[in-house]
């Protein structure tokens, strides 16, 4: 009888564990281990580093981490207002005396999205910037693809895609200004984002 009631009880915690297991492996994040709303605590204890910086800016209270994506470094920055994560993104550290190494992370990137998130929304893309992937506002530099990076650098060129998931944006883009290249991914929780528009839009009136 024993023997009985101690197997019967091993077959429930075993159902439970893989149950548990089956969950875990259907959660859906919206960005990283978060999901849109989170407080800051929250997500602090989805990371296991320590927070590089704290502060906040326009866009709102920013907590960043140093992560990395393949063998390349970027800063992993999570946006709240109100206390709730409603945007977040990586931005690339990387320094390099060529710049058009820029546009190949550019590309290293994209290729990881497609794979993640299949084809991107050019329409929408076009939408939201006005533009296509590759813009170019001056075409000094247009026939000479081994000074594209330097183009990007001065504000001539610049690219930029878009996916979509069901609670998400995903905009990747690569622009610079002044000599400096700045690449990065922003993820933009879909249903926060006309709240927190809204909130951005009164604390910059407050601040007049």
């Amino acid at each position: 009888m024993k023997k009985k009631i101690i197997f019967s009880v091993l077959i429930i915690l075993l159902i439970f564990s893989l149950t548990l297991t089956i969950l875990a492996e259907n959660q859906v994040y919206d960005f990283r281990q978060t999901n849109w709303g989170m407080s800051k605590e929250q997500v602090r204890a989805t990371e296991n580093k320590e927070v590089i910086y704290e502060g906040d800016n326009n866009l709102g209270h920013a907590l960043t981490y140093g992560v990395e994506i393949g063998i390349k470094s970027y800063y992993c920055i999570y946006y709240f207002l109100e206390d709730k994560l409603y945007t977040a993104g990586y931005m690339s550290t990387e320094e390099y005396s060529n710049k058009n190494d820029y546009i190949l992370d550019y590309e290293e990137i994209k290729e990881i999205l497609i794979k993640k998130y299949g084809e991107p929304n050019n329409k929408k893309f076009m939408a939201l910037h006005g533009r296509r992937e590759i813009d170019w506002k001056d075409n000094l530099y247009r026939d000479d693809k081994n000074n594209w990076g330097l183009a990007i650098s001065i504000g001539n060129l610049s690219y930029g895609l878009i996916w979509e998931t069901p609670t998400t944006d995903i905009e990747l883009i690569l622009d610079g200004n002044n000599y400096e290249v700045n690449l990065r991914i922003r993820y933009v929780g879909k249903e926060l984002k006309e709240w927190a528009d809204k909130v951005i839009e009164e604390k910059t009136k407050s601040n007049f």
